[in-house]
């Protein structure tokens, strides 16, 4: 699942993906395996398994959660998913772009 291979993408210059916050958001969602609506710790790391090579891709996965993750119960839930648009485009060569 991952982003270069999951739908029609413009890669920019500086080799980010470009997508619009729809596409980003059904692309999250494929993680939410549980389909409870929230994104949790280990639906989290496994899309940042797919994104992210080497060594940043323990680090990423437990750490940047806390970031996204406002109120500190575990999960991405839709009221903190700016917070997950933030942290994608900061860290997994994601640029969230309006068509």
């Amino acid at each position: 699942m991952a982003l270069k291979n999951t739908y029609r993408r413009n890669i920019a210059s500086d080799g980010k993906i470009e997508m619009s916050l729809q596409e980003f958001k059904k692309w999250i969602k494929r993680f939410d395996t549980d389909k409870d609506g929230k994104i949790s710790k280990e639906e989290l790391r496994e899309a940042i398994r797919t994104n992210v090579d080497g060594w940043l891709r323990r680090l990423k996965g437990s750490h940047h959660i806390k970031g996204a993750d406002a109120n500190g119960n575990g999960y991405i839930d839709e009221n903190e998913f700016n917070n997950l648009v933030e942290f994608a485009q900061k860290n997994l060569g994601v640029r969230i772009i309006s068509y």
